[in-house]
C-alpha cells in the first residue's frame, strides 16, 4: 500500500512563525524567503521591514527582476559593503536578482560575493532578505545565509484541489486560507461560500484577498453578485480531472480554461483556444502515459511507491498518481493512450481541437462516483 510522504510545510504556519518570532524580537543576519506564493513572501518581508523600521534600521528596497530597467547592480553591492547613511544598520532587501546570483565564469558572481561578505561581517551591519521564487539550497548565498543562522523559507503556493483521502472542497488549503483571512478581516463567509469564491476568483491570493474586501458587509445573498466569475485554470490541472475520470470536475475546467484562459509565470493571460488546446492534450496525453507506466509496472510486481518514482511522481503526487494508475487496467491506459495521441495528431492538423472535442473526452473516460457500482448492485429490482 502507498505510503503518504510529508507535504512541505502549511505557508500560513510559516508565515505565524515570522511573525511570532520577528515581529518584537532581533532580526536575524539573513533571511530568504523562497518559493511560487509571492502573496506570502511579500507579507513576510511586510513583517520583516515593519520591524526594521521599529528598531531603526535604514531599509533598502531593490528590485532585481529581470529586465527591469529602474535596477542598479552597482547601488545593491554598494547597500550591502557600506554602512547606513541615516541609522547604524540596513535592512537590505532583494527581490528576485536570480539572474544576478549566477555563477558567471563558473566562479560566483559579483552580487553573491557582496552577500557573501555582508553575512559574514564581524560589526554586523544589518539584515539581508532575499525574495525569490526559487534558490537551491546549495548555493553559495543559501549557504551563507544557513551560517549566519539564519531560516530559509518555502512558502509554497496552496493546495487548490482535493486530495484523494479528503475529497471534501471545503477542507481544501485555499478554502481554509480564505476562510481564516474572512475572520480576520471580519467578513462572515461559510465554507460552501468559500468554496464558490475560491472556484470563481482561482487560486490568486491577492485576487482573493480583494474578494473579502468587495464582500465586508453584504449581505449573504449578494454574494454571486459580487463576486463574479473571472477565474483561470492551468491546463495541466484539468488535464489531472480528465485523466482521473472526474467528468464534473473535468467540465467545469474546460470551461473555465477556454472562457477565462489560464495565467503563465509572467503573469500573462492565455486565451487563444488554439495554444490553450495544445497545452491541455499534451497535459493528457503526458498524464495518460505516466499512469499506464505505474499500472504496467505494478502489474509486474513492482512496489507501487517505486513505480511511481521511475514515473517521475514524488510527494504528494505519488499517492495520488498511484491511486489514479490502480483504477484501470493497463489495456484501457493504453486504449486512452492511443486516443489521446490521435488528438495530438489533430491539434498539429488543420482541423484543430476546442472545448467540445475535451468535453466529449470527459464522457467518454469518466469513472462512475465511489461506491456508486456498489449501490446498483445492492439495490432491489422492481
Amino acid at each position: 500500500m502507498a505510503q503518504r510522504r510529508k507535504a512541505k510545510a502549511d505557508p500560513v504556519d510559516l508565515l505565524r512563525e515570522v511573525e511570532a518570532r520577528f515581529s518584537n524580537g532581533a532580526l536575524p543576519r539573513g533571511i530568504i524567503l523562497r518559493g511560487d506564493e509571492r502573496y506570502f513572501r511579500e507579507r513576510a518581508r511586510d513583517i520583516l521591514v515593519k520591524r526594521a523600521n521599529e528598531l531603526g534600521y535604514e531599509v533598502c528596497m531593490h528590485h532585481a527582476e529581470r529586465g527591469n530597467p529602474d535596477f542598479q547592480l552597482s547601488h545593491l553591492t554598494g547597500d550591502l559593503s557600506g554602512g547606513g547613511l541615516f541609522a547604524g544598520q540596513r535592512l537590505v532587501v532583494v527581490h528576485d536578482g536570480a539572474e544576478y546570483l549566477a555563477k558567471v565564469g563558473g566562479k560566483p558572481s559579483q552580487l553573491t560575493q557582496a552577500i557573501e561578505a555582508f553575512l559574514a561581517a564581524p560589526d554586523d551591519p544589518g539584515t539581508l532578505v532575499l525574495s525569490i521564487p526559487s534558490l537551491r539550497a546549495d548555493h553559495a548565498v543559501s549557504k551563507a545565509v544557513v551560517a549566519s543562522g539564519g531560516p530559509i523559507l518555502d512558502l509554497r503556493k496552496l493546495y487548490d484541489s482535493p486530495s484523494p483521502w479528503n475529497p471534501d472542497p471545503r477542507q481544501v488549503e485555499l478554502v481554509r486560507w480564505l476562510l481564516g483571512r474572512a475572520r480576520e478581516l471580519g467578513v462572515k463567509l461559510r465554507p460552501d461560500q468559500a468554496v464558490y469564491v475560491c472556484a470563481a476568483t482561482g487560486n490568486d491570493l491577492f485576487a482573493l484577498e480583494d474578494q473579502l474586501t468587495r464582500l465586508r458587509g453584504a449581505a449573504p445573498d449578494e454574494l454571486a453578485r459580487i463576486v463574479g466569475w473571472n477565474a483561470s485554470i492551468q491546463p495541466w490541472t484539468v488535464a489531472e480531472s480528465l485523466v482521473a475520470g472526474d467528468a464534473r470536475k473535468a467540465l467545469a475546467g474546460i470551461e473555465t480554461l477556454f472562457r477565462g484562459g489560464f495565467q503563465d509565470k509572467s503573469g500573462r493571460r492565455v486565451v487563444d483556444t488554439t495554444a490553450l488546446s495544445t497545452m491541455l492534450v499534451a497535459s493528457v496525453a503526458r498524464g495518460v502515459r505516466r499512469s499506464l507506466a505505474i499500472a504496467e509496472e505494478i502489474a509486474r510486481g513492482t512496489d507501487e511507491v517505486e513505480a511511481a518514482r521511475v514515473a517521475g511522481a514524488a510527494g504528494r503526487a505519488a499517492g495520488e498518481a498511484i491511486a489514479r494508475a490502480k483504477s484501470r487496467p493497463p489495456r484501457r491506459w493504453q486504449a486512452m493512450l492511443d486516443e489521446a495521441a490521435e488528438l495530438e495528431r489533430r491539434a498539429k492538423s488543420s482541423v484543430g481541437l476546442g472545448p467540445d472535442d475535451f468535453a466529449l473526452l470527459s464522457v467518454r473516460w469518466a469513472r462512475p462516483p465511489s461506491g456508486a457500482a456498489t449501490s446498483r448492485a445492492n439495490g432491489r429490482r422492481r
